[in-house]
């Protein structure tokens, strides 16, 4: 499905120490089908970009022509959003500073070229040019692994959201997150069914409680009760029986003989802490976010959704998807080479 997938990275660079260092790594390190291309200096640079589209752009700052950040600031000027890692002999504060201020996406120390660090940074900034800015990368991490999974996220709820593949951002963020992306076009969302929601802050999540109609106790036992048909007493069958199957009406002493003739089950009946007993016990809900209770008549309803990438999504997130599945991998493996 992302076979096909390719991203194109310019390499500006004028030692060719450098530029064989950085191949060697994108090519054992960087799992992501691309093509790299190399020129030497910034001038040369600009002509390419102005001729062919690049999805990440990474050169050296002390160049035979200009200096990084001068290349930038060239670059600004056409209207170029290509991000841009900017690789240097020596750490330095100001400088590094200055790149990020006009947009530079990551300052590496060239030492830190052959190790992880220059890989996990590029994965992280394609991963973010593929998704909207108002998106949280760690949420978007864990989406496009969910997607990778499974092609329909289900938005599961009991008394808590919980979402199926299970994920451990929290799923309300989540929920929040694949609805921006729908009003994006990004994802589809089918709805799936209704639950409710605080009325008070919206929350999705709440804890359910049964209440006692009469005095609103949440303490209550249930049982399986008997309704004399002769005193019209109503009461737990445990109440009725003497033993070996004998019933006897503990308000009038009869004894029950004949099923349907003087005596009918009522499936469960509830007793509370108070001793009172009814056959259907209140509803009430406890917010788990703002702590408002409310019960089913003041309850706002919420339409859960399964949700799926659209065809635009799909090219949107498919480098996202690619780049953490790789990702994953990478860090299972070198967690099994550590073991």
């Amino acid at each position: 499905m992302l076979s096909d997938l390719k991203i194109r990275i310019l390499y500006i660079e004028d030692n060719p120490d450098d530029q064989l260092i950085l191949k060697r790594s994108l090519k054992e390190k960087l799992s992501i089908n691309y093509d790299l291309v190399i020129v030497d200096t910034a001038t040369k640079g600009l002509a390419k970009i102005q001729k062919e589209d690049f999805d990440l752009i990474l050169m050296d700052y002390r160049l035979p022509d200009m200096t990084g950040i001068d290349f930038v600031r060239q670059l600004k000027k056409t209207g170029n959003k290509a991000p841009i890692i900017l690789l240097t002999g020596k750490g330095n504060e100001n400088i590094a500073v200055e790149a990020m201020k006009l947009g530079v996406r990551d300052y590496i120390i060239k030492e830190e070229v052959k190790s992880q660090r220059l890989i996990d940074s590029i994965t992280d900034i394609l991963l973010e040019s593929s998704l909207p800015e108002t998106i949280n990368l760690e949420t978007a991490k864990a989406l496009v692994t969910l997607f990778n999974k499974n092609p329909i996220v289900r938005i599961d709820s009991i008394s808590t959201l919980t979402s199926n593949p299970k994920t451990e951002i929290p799923t309300e963020e989540l929920v929040a997150t694949l609805k921006t992306l729908t009003e994006l076009d990004i994802v589809n969302a089918e709805p799936s069914r209704s639950v409710i929601t605080c009325p008070d802050c919206e929350s999705l999540t709440s804890t359910l409680y049964i209440e006692c109609p009469e005095c609103e106790s949440t303490k209550m036992t249930k049982e399986e009760a008997l309704e004399h048909f002769d005193c019209g007493n109503i009461d737990f069958r445990t109440k009725f029986s003497k033993g070996e199957g004998s019933l006897v009406c503990p308000k009038c002493g009869k004894k029950l003989k004949v099923i349907g003739v003087d005596y009918r089950k009522i499936e469960n009946w509830y007793r509370c802490s108070n001793n009172h007993f009814f056959g259907q016990p209140n509803f009430s809900f406890a917010c788990s976010k703002c702590t408002a209770k409310f019960n089913l008549e003041t309850a706002n309803l919420e339409m859960l959704h399964n949700y799926s990438l659209t065809k635009t999504g799909r090219q949107n997130l498919q480098l996202g998807l690619k780049t953490t599945g790789l990702t994953e991998k990478s860090q299972d493996k070198q967690s099994s080479q550590k073991m």
